[in-house]
């Protein structure tokens, strides 16, 4: 294959690359590759009448990604081309080759010359934690290369790929990590608390993955039995996920006669060609039906499990975004939702993931061999940002800049408590403003403009964002 053509797609993998492409060949792939984005973002685009004069100015000879990019709308942070699109789909199914931990990049020094990545948890049974990592360790280095303010991203990269890695921590220890193919359940903790008279339920949940309603569904036939009035739900980790789970887990959560009759959780704003009525919405749902990862469908009972809370605390950070959001958006207008932590991300839309595979043939071209297509671009796939959503009032919370806590505090990894204990700071921090208790002295009431502080974390420093 030519630099040229090599470069200008972005160095792409492609399935023909070990071949020498022609220049027909070349031209073939362009063609392709930039057609297919370019129906996509022509069709599903939220925005795509506001980028109107960018998608008419679109040449199939130029470099497909950098189109992508340059078209989408100001507030678009999220529309993107995937050269292989089992990466994203990984993400959001919870399913791939991984190490089976989260992190967040913080300056170790005072002078900000060095940069840790903070261990904020590990799945059960993954390469992260057989090799004894866990919450609040530090890791300095990678394959030998520390960390700087010029090179973290691209070294820090290596933790969310698959192979091998070698760990320098902070403690000391050189750790030695193999990737492998699992299932990252996200329902990550889950305990019933008796505290200042009330009992609570907690749940660390990490992803809204189909797998994981059926999990849910046990969580909270256990919340039930137990007889909680309160839940503390845990998303400062959490990014999103299926629109499905969201409106499982708020069904299980939301006041029962809201689940009974069915009444609007979420409000669908798509754009013009796709806007049908204004019944597009989502609803509490007593039953869900699913497609598991297995291929069977799977039926959870949203209602029968739902314990009848009286009150939603919420645990939330930067990394709180999606569907995290668009729950607390859904619930807000039913029930007394309170919000502790800091602001929330600001990922007030929903997207689907377009494979170019389904396309190719729509998009055949009598100048142009699909064959050449489907050969060389066998994994790419365009996620692209198709709905605002709104709650049932059509107001949207995290529109644009995320949802402000009511009390914010800071996440502390380094905190020598486990999530899902009393004593954790953001959970201690919940518990004692639900029951009345003294505010501690970390928590700041803040107001619905408030913006959050750097994190700050002893022995860590600055979190980067």
């Amino acid at each position: 294959m030519k630099r040229s053509i090599f470069s200008l797609l972005g160095v792409l993998l492609l399935a023909s690359a070990c071949q020498k492409m022609n220049p027909d060949e070349e031209r073939t792939v362009l063609y392709y590759a930039n057609t297919f984005a370019y129906n996509v973002m022509n069709t599903y685009y939220l925005w795509k009448d506001d980028v109107s004069s960018r998608l008419k100015g679109w040449s199939t000879k130029e470099d497909p990604f950098k189109r992508v990019e340059d078209c989408r709308y100001e507030m678009d942070r999220w529309t993107k081309l995937y050269e292989d699109y089992s990466s994203f789909e990984s993400i959001s199914t919870g399913n791939g080759e991984t190490f089976g931990l989260d992190f967040s990049m913080y300056y170790y020094d005072e002078a900000h010359t060095q940069i840790c990545a903070v261990i904020n948890y590990t799945y059960e049974k993954s390469p992260a934690r057989l090799a004894g990592l866990q919450r609040g360790d530090a890791i300095l280095s990678i394959d030998g290369v520390s960390m700087t303010p010029d090179n973290y991203k691209t070294v820090g990269a290596k933790l969310i790929q698959d192979g091998s890695i070698t760990l320098g921590m902070d403690d000391g220890r050189t750790l030695y990590l193999q990737s492998r193919e699992m299932y990252e359940n996200p329902v990550q903790t889950s305990t019933t608390l008796d505290y200042g008279g009330k009992r609570f339920g907690y749940l660390h949940y990490t992803n809204f993955t189909m797998d994981s309603c059926k999990d849910l569904e046990t969580v909270f036939a256990g919340f039930k039995a137990d007889g909680i009035t309160d839940l503390v739900l845990d998303l400062r980790y959490n990014s999103g996920g299926y629109v499905i789970t969201s409106v499982t887990l708020a069904s299980m959560i939301a006041p029962l006669d809201a689940v009974e009759n069915r009444s609007i959780y979420n409000k669908n704003v798509y754009n013009d060609l796709l806007t049908q009525s204004d019944e597009d919405v989502e609803r509490f749902e007593k039953e869900v039906t699913y497609p598991s990862s297995s291929g069977q469908d799977v039926t959870v009972h949203p209602l029968k499990v739902n314990p009848g809370i009286e009150h939603l605390w919420v645990l939330t950070s930067g990394q709180t975004a999606s569907a995290s959001e668009a729950l607390i958006c859904g619930l807000k207008p039913y029930m007394d939702v309170t919000l502790i932590g800091k602001q929330t991300s600001g990922k007030f839309t929903g997207g689907v993931l377009v494979k170019a595979t389904n396309w190719f043939d729509s998009l055949k071209d009598a100048s142009f061999d699909i064959e050449v297509g489907k050969k060389a671009l066998p994994t790419w796939g365009l996620y692209v940002i198709t709905s605002r959503y709104s709650d049932c009032n059509g107001v949207t919370l995290s529109m644009p800049d995320g949802i402000s806590p009511d009390y914010e505090v800071s996440d502390n990894p380094a905190d020598p408590a486990p999530l899902g204990s009393p004593q954790e700071k953001m959970l201690a921090a919940a518990l004692s403003i639900a029951t009345g208790g003294p505010v501690p002295a970390s928590v700041k009431s803040v107001s619905a403009q408030a913006m959050p502080e750097p994190i700050r974390k002893p022995g860590f420093g600055v979190l980067i964002h």
